[in-house]
């Protein structure tokens, strides 16, 4: 049984919490590939930061075909909603689109290796999602589907999910995805040479995480994420992604073998 906690957010900690072992697990991998942590962990702080605005930013956009019929409908005035759309909100994709150009500008700016930086710091993105999905089951955004499996979580003061109804604990089996994604990430990291352009670590991230994403979506059972025909926004970007990596790797085996 899990009840809200009014005064720390539940959610916030595990963000914090996730934000700090992705500063640990830098740690741990500059000093095995002898890389300076200084110019990392500045990245990964604009990275952190272009995650917050992307994740925000792509909620607002997916939000906004939604104003018109809940002000007709009254359920909110226009100050309110949008009052609580910028309080709270974030879709994943947005987050990670708003990292990686996070870290495409702060490495150009700063004449850095941007496959350096991106290989080294796509590891802790999963890290740090799987954290972020345990706060999601803890104050129960995000939820699953109604199940009677004994599995099920059941909520009785959540803000989000239906009380008092076994849900599907699709939250949890995201964060434990992530983490098989981040060990496996971490040993391809380590197993390769100094060879970031051709390591693909933030390519076969985003795969594994969108074939991931693509199939918890059926087990999700909130409506708040906005669907387009038989999908749902977050698979519909799982596709277009998985299709951008096969053209981007196909581009980019052509690039290596002229080379």
């Amino acid at each position: 049984m899990i009840t809200g906690l009014n005064s720390i957010s539940p959610y916030g900690l595990c963000g914090v919490t996730g934000f700090l072992l992705g500063i640990g697990y830098l740690f741990f991998v500059t000093r095995v590939k002898s890389e300076s942590f200084s110019d990392l962990i500045y990245v990964y702080v604009w990275a952190a930061l272009g995650a917050i605005v992307g994740a925000k930013l792509l909620y607002i956009i997916i939000e906004l075909p939604n104003i018109g019929s809940r002000i007709g409908n009254r359920e909110a005035n226009l100050e309110q909603y949008l009052r609580g759309m910028i309080s709270g909100g974030f879709v994943f994709y947005g987050g990670l689109l708003g990292a990686a150009f996070a870290v495409k500008i702060i490495s150009r700016y700063f004449a850095l290796d941007f496959a350096k930086m991106i290989s080294i710091l796509t590891p802790a993105m999963p890290l740090a999602h799987a954290l972020g999905r345990v706060g999601c089951a803890l104050i129960g955004c995000c939820y699953g589907r109604e199940t009677r499996m004994p599995i099920g979580i059941c909520y009785t003061d959540s803000l989000y999910a239906p009380n008092g109804v076994p849900l599907i604990p699709v939250q949890l089996f995201e964060a434990l995805a992530d983490l098989v994604i981040f060990g496996v990430l971490v040993f391809r990291l380590l197993k390769r040479t100094d060879d970031y352009e051709r390591s693909g670590i933030f390519e076969r991230y985003v795969a594994m995480y969108a074939c991931v994403r693509f199939l918890l979506e059926f087990l999700r059972g909130d409506l708040a994420r906005g669907h387009l025909g038989w999908f749902s926004t977050s698979q519909w970007i799982s596709m277009m992604l998985l299709l951008w990596i096969a053209v981007h790797k196909k581009i980019k085996g052509k690039c290596f073998e002229r080379e």
